[in-house]
């Protein structure tokens, strides 16, 4: 009796995440449903959130192969990095407009050069530091632009090392997300969805950087292995 409650609950939660994910893939395609970012995050969070639960219990419950528990990581890492896809590239409420041919002029290249291109380091940070400091620059605007690229990769320091045991080397780590940032910068370069600057590469890998060394505390990656009951 048990076991079929719990086969009732696992189809009930996977089939909820289906729901919602095909609900948020409705909103991104027909204009006419609009979802905030915020809305959109909260929404993908409650599919991986509904996910784990149903994996949890074919595993911990039904007795099913840990397998399962990896394919719904890969399910993690696929929403993590076509949301993060997203808000680099295609987010009309960052300025963003995706994969559009765009009609390259003098004009048109002078006036980006000038306002979205920095290949110095530290110059886009200091400048919102002190803008926020001396009141030209506000909270959200600070927040969206440097804490905002802090935060956007550190999700990839625990993906990545979970995923693909190379990653577990700190140089490997490193170079990839060096690799992801410069393609996701230079696809906004050529898009022109968003700039091209190098404190956003710094910001980002630093970021990410972060968190991979939190993780490789002993107690900390146990507590992730735990979680995704790799363990």
């Amino acid at each position: 009796m048990k076991d079929k409650i719990y086969k009732y609950l696992t189809i009930f939660f996977y089939l909820v995440s289906l729901f919602i994910l095909l609900f948020c893939i409705r909103a991104r395609i027909h204009s006419n449903i609009y979802l905030s970012t915020d809305v959109r995050l909260i929404l993908l969070l409650l599919v991986c959130i509904f996910i784990y639960m149903g994996g949890y219990i074919l595993v911990k419950k039904l007795n099913f192969t840990k397998k399962i528990l990896k394919i719904n990581l890969v399910i993690y890492f696929l929403i993590y990095v076509i949301t993060i896809s997203t808000l680099t590239l295609f987010d009309e409420i960052f300025g963003r407009q995706g994969f559009v041919i765009i009609d390259w002029d003098k004009e048109l290249l002078d006036m980006y050069l000038k306002t979205s291109f920095n290949i110095v380091p530290f110059h886009t940070i200091k400048l919102f530091i002190n803008g926020y400091l001396n009141g030209i620059v506000t909270l959200k605007d600070f927040t969206i632009n440097v804490v905002g690229n802090l935060c956007a990769f550190m999700p990839f320091a625990i993906f990545l090392p979970l995923m693909f045991k190379p990653m577990n080397k700190y140089l490997n780590f490193l170079f990839a997300m060096v690799l992801i940032v410069i393609v996701i910068e230079v696809l906004q370069f050529v898009t022109m969805s968003g700039s091209l600057d190098i404190d956003d590469l710094i910001l980002n890998v630093f970021g990410a950087s972060i968190i991979y060394f939190i993780t490789r505390i002993k107690f900390i990656n146990k507590f992730i292995h735990k979680i995704f009951l790799f363990e």
